[in-house]
């Protein structure tokens, strides 16, 4: 293949004579078939002939542009050839370093590392690249669909699903030279397909759970049913006292050996594991803090981006329904999270509980007491007798329950350098406030409308006072109509009911009869 410079020049030498002879109007068709019937030569010696209108088109190009209106324009590239040989290479390394990455995950990793430009890799293109290198390979999965019936929650905060999903190994904080299992517990908002709260943890134990379900309720707002599956921790007995006393109406759990209505929780832990869990193999974490830290980040990231069965981000669609949502203030969370134990204090006012000893004052020894606690925060018990509260007593012997944060293990012998640290990359840009944990602006939020849904209904009613015979007007009937049925735009019920007044509509029939008509008539 020859540069286009060659060529231009060969394209000269056969327009040459028509340039050279500028041949007046009536004879230049003329000239051009006498240099379409002769045979020219290429760069290599072959022989060539051009046609007339070819000829004609070069002259045109060659008046508008000199010599280089004669080259040829280069060719696009298509498929593979899009991508220099190392945006090629740096993807089927990304490929390779995490094989579960998805198309999608790729680009992103790629462009949020600033490894290429943003819009330089094209989902066809990079599959194309991988399945040449024989890199995009999917495994066949058999779907149970038996029995099953797709749901979803009206509004958020309807229904939160949870579940505990095994995680990776990490090393002992207490053996440095063993190994542990750190286990998630997870809560979902069904409805907007929130992440409301997650946390690893090397223990199932029931105080995990619980202190992630507290995070949830204590960032997003109160749930009015939890559906859990079968295991002890979600069925125990303190899980339903929390529940009854927040005023959570009630648990659900799965069929025995049927977790599948737990559908949506269990796709948001298929997501972790390929989407979070995966990445691990590319990150540099070691420690349990890390851990969480890293998954903080990313599911701040989560929330924010467009869910494929819902075409919303969770965030964005959870905070379209603030007007449903509840919270309860922090006493009465905490309350209800206490936990509560029976213990006899010796005659020294003595009594041990989870391995740390307290001492309550001499009135108390040697009786029954209850103990109530947070199994997080063991610096202070609240001690009570014969159902009243006596005191508050704190340890002999300071032993926090919670394991002291680890100062970190070494980091593994260096090899070949991550290409794609995706969870380093998103701990960073949360450290450095590109990602705004919601948890404050999700309650003002909430206050907000509700505050917007009360003055627009007090308007409504103010509307109706004027218009309405003092008779008709039932200010609780007219609010509970509102609650069921509004919001209803104050200037327009205005409108609406002033028109049907003056056309002799009676103005003393009951409100909701009314309101009733208004509404028929919009619809």
């Amino acid at each position: 293949m020859h540069d286009p410079q060659t060529w231009a020049l060969i394209r000269y030498q056969v327009l040459a004579p028509y340039i050279a002879a500028q041949p007046p109007r009536g004879q230049r068709g003329a000239l051009l078939r006498q240099l379409a019937e002769r045979v020219w030569t290429g760069p290599d010696g072959e022989p060539f002939i051009v046609a007339a209108e070819t000829i004609r088109t070069w002259i045109r190009r060659y008046r508008l542009d000199g010599l280089d209106g004669l080259r040829d324009a280069p060719r696009p590239r298509h498929g593979v050839l899009v991508l220099t040989d190392e945006q090629q290479e740096l993807v089927c390394r990304l490929k390779r370093e995490v094989p579960e990455r998805s198309l999608d995950r790729i680009i992103e990793i790629a462009e949020g590392l600033q490894l290429v430009e943003p819009g330089a890799l094209k989902r066809s293109t990079v599959h194309r690249v991988l399945k040449g290198r024989g890199l995009s390979a999917r495994g066949a999965r058999i779907p149970d669909r038996k029995d099953l019936d797709r749901f979803e929650a009206d509004f958020p905060g309807a229904l939160w699903q949870s579940d505990l999903l095994v995680g990776p190994w990490l090393p002992d904080p207490d053996k440095p030279d063993k190994v542990r299992r750190a286990k998630l517990y997870a809560f979902l908002d069904d409805h907007s397909r929130l992440l409301l709260a997650g946390r690893f943890h090397f223990s199932e134990a029931l105080p995990h759970l619980e202190l992630v379900f507290r995070d949830a309720i204590r960032t997003w707002s109160l749930p009015r049913r939890v559906y859990y599956d079968n295991g002890a921790v979600y069925r125990s007995h303190h899980m339903q006292q929390v529940v009854a006393e927040l005023g959570i109406q009630r648990i659900v759990f799965t069929q025995p050996y049927r977790p599948m209505g737990h559908g949506k929780v269990e796709a948001l832990n298929r997501y972790i594991r390929s989407s979070f869990l995966s990445e691990l193999k590319a990150s540099s974490i070691t420690t349990l803090d890390g851990l969480n830290e890293a998954f903080a980040a990313w599911a701040e990231q989560y929330n924010r981006r467009t869910h494929t069965e819902t075409g919303e981000a969770p965030r964005d669609r959870y905070r379209r329904g603030l007007d449903k949502l509840r919270f309860v203030d922090e006493r009465a969370l905490r309350q209800a999270f206490l936990w509560k134990e029976t213990r006899t204090a010796d005659k020294a006012g003595v009594l041990t509980l989870m391995g740390c000893r307290y001492q309550v004052s001499a009135k108390l020894a040697g009786r029954k007491l209850e103990l109530r606690f947070d199994p997080e925060d063991l610096d202070q018990l609240e001690v009570w007798h014969e159902g009243r509260f006596a005191e508050r007593a704190s340890p002999l012997q300071i032993h926090t329950h919670r394991r002291p944060k680890d100062p970190g293990a070494e980091p593994p012998e260096p090899g070949i350098e991550p290409t794609g640290d995706w969870l380093g990359h998103l701990v960073q840009r949360r450290r450095e406030g590109g990602l705004v944990p919601p948890t404050p602006t999700t309650r003002q939020l909430a206050e907000r409308a509700r505050a917007q849904r009360a003055d627009q209904d007090g308007a409504v009613l103010a509307v109706l006072g004027r218009l309405l015979d003092a008779d008709a007007l039932d200010v609780e009937a007219a609010r509970g109509w509102l609650d069921r049925f509004g919001p209803l735009e104050p200037s327009w019920v205005q409108a609406e009911l002033a028109a049907r007044l003056a056309l002799g509509e009676r103005d003393d029939r009951h409100v909701t009869d009314i309101l009733d008509a208004l509404l028929g008539g919009a619809a």
